[in-house]
């Protein structure tokens, strides 16, 4: 009996392994005439193309605007992943970084007395690293420089190291300010724009593709019908309204699929996001910067002011005229007065 059972499971199989094998090879049947059909069309070498409603054409070019400039905002957005995207010399950085880490538990390890205490030290995690930003790294610097001046102990350099020392406090907050918007950006427009592109657009491509299979099989069969020999005509003919008919349902649905992705897709909120967060970092880096400035040390004439924005005399109301030409109500008065006097002389 269980020998009975594995025969009929493994003819169970083959025959699902031969339904397999047919329809992929009535697909790659079916395949060939349309190749052969688009590079045709592709060349030149046939006119005779079926052409599409207005109505989708239309539609293919919104879609394919959309795609454009989804993609064209990622090639340079992206690089907001990326959070090295100013840093300068980085690559020399992590080397050096790394040498540290090495020569650090290197002399860890050469303290170390016994098997427990070695695994501790290998075991444990290397301190966090600073975000490679431009902003950390002036800040860094300007950390460094300031221990260096205080070890001096003049009364000058101390001055001079303090005002370091608040620099370098600043551009650690812009530089925190910096990785908050790239991570708004990350999130609020770079994904969702991925997100898109990998959700309706793509299903817009799935069904134009079907369209354009549909079509090309439809023409193949309009060609095969014109060439065929009376005894086929009849064959072709059912084949032919066959294909023009699937390509008519799939012509329909891809445009249904594609007004339901325009509908769908709202760059504006996306380029608002976009921009908030570039206001908001912007912002915050300009206040910061400000402050340090406010206080920095110097001649009062070398001292950077914040004029407040004045209005303009447009926006007061008052457009301010060129030289030499004005408005005067006297006279337009007096000329009343006098046409007045003449009217009464006259009664």
């Amino acid at each position: 009996m269980s020998f009975n059972r594995f025969t009929e499971g493994l003819n169970e199989k083959f025959q699902q392994l031969s339904t397999a094998v047919s329809g992929k090879a009535q697909e790659i049947s079916q395949g060939i005439p349309t190749t052969h059909r688009l590079m045709q069309e592709k060349l030149g070498q046939v006119t005779d193309i079926s052409q599409m409603p207005q109505e989708y054409i239309e539609l293919e070019a919104k879609i394919d605007a959309i795609k454009l400039v989804y993609n064209h905002f990622l090639q340079v957005t992206q690089v907001y992943d990326n959070e090295s995207y100013d840093y300068p010399k980085y690559v020399n950085e992590s080397i050096n970084e790394f040498s540290r880490t090495v020569g650090a538990k290197l002399q860890e390890l050469s303290r170390v007395s016994s098997a427990h205490e070695a695994h501790t030290v290998l075991s444990t995690p290397n301190p966090a690293k600073e975000p490679k930003t431009l902003n950390y790294a002036l800040s860094r610097v300007s950390l460094v420089s300031s221990e260096c001046l205080n070890h001096l102990g003049d009364h000058d350099d101390a001055l001079w190291a303090s005002y370091l020392m608040k620099y370098s406090d600043t551009q650690s907050r812009v530089a925190q300010a910096r990785l908050h918007q790239d991570s708004l950006i990350q999130a609020n427009f770079n994904e969702r724009l991925r997100e898109n592109i990998e959700g309706n657009l793509k299903k817009a491509h799935r069904v134009r593709k079907e369209v354009e299979n549909k079509r090309l099989q439809y023409d193949v069969s309009r060609s095969n019908l014109e060439n065929a020999r009376p005894e086929k005509e009849a064959h072709m003919r059912v084949q032919m309204e066959t294909a023009e008919e699937e390509f008519a349902q799939a012509t329909e649905h891809a445009t249904i699929v594609m007004q339901e992705v325009i509908a769908t897709t709202d760059f504006l909120p996306l380029l608002h996001e976009l921009a908030a967060a570039q206001y908001s970092y912007h912002q915050n880096a300009a206040q910061r910067m400000e402050e340090f400035l406010a206080n920095f040390p110097g001649e009062e004439e070398e001292r950077i002011d914040f004029p407040a924005q004045t209005q303009t005399p447009a926006q007061n109301g008052n457009a301010a005229l060129p030289e030499g030409v004005g408005i005067s109500l006297s006279e337009e008065t007096d000329d009343r007065a006098g046409e007045t006097a003449a009217e009464r002389s006259a009664l």
